[in-house]
């Protein structure tokens, strides 16, 4: 492909893929300040640029692979390397007394610690074929197996703030 029209379909890719998380939170915002239509209205957004976001992926060839690539590619590479910025991030955070922020990141990162925790539990199980049910906390990202935990233990958010997810 081009590096040109690579560089410019990344471009669109974060761009959607931002896009969409800014649409997630203005809905939230809507539907706190009672507009449910608006809220409704920025959730369609969000998730049609979420699939945007999905298809200009796709579209930029040798960014996925067969499964065993991008499983590589995910807990080897870029979830350790999430990790190391959410640390770095919070240490700054940390640093410049910025407590809200340095509990975010910490949190981010324990959250990311666990995903690798979940494909090292996955592999053990040896469940290619199983599907699991997990919940994950729409306020930090934390995963849990089977049901939602009464509350999160991550930020503590309640039950009702996971949304159950299948393949």
């Amino acid at each position: 492909m081009n590096q040109l029209l690579q560089e410019q379909l990344q471009k669109i890719f974060m761009e959607m893929a931002r896009g969409a998380a800014r649409k997630k939170i203005y809905a939230m915002r809507a539907e706190q300040e009672g507009n449910k239509a608006l809220a409704s209205l920025f959730l369609a957004i969000s998730n049609s640029e979420s699939a945007q976001a999905t298809r200009f992926l796709i579209q930029l060839r040798g960014q996925t692979g067969p499964h065993e690539q991008n499983c590589s590619w995910a807990f080897d590479q870029e979830i350790p390397a999430t990790i190391n910025l959410f640390e770095q991030t919070g240490q700054l955070a940390s640093d410049l007394q910025e407590k809200a922020m340095h509990s975010a990141c910490s949190q981010s990162a324990k959250v990311q610690r666990m995903h690798l925790s979940l494909k090292k539990k996955r592999d053990r199980k040896n469940t290619q074929n199983n599907t699991t049910n997990y919940h994950v906390c729409q306020f930090c990202g934390f995963i849990m197996e089977d049901k939602a935990p009464e509350n999160c233990p991550i930020c503590t958010a309640p039950a009702s703030r996971f949304q159950e997810v299948t393949a």
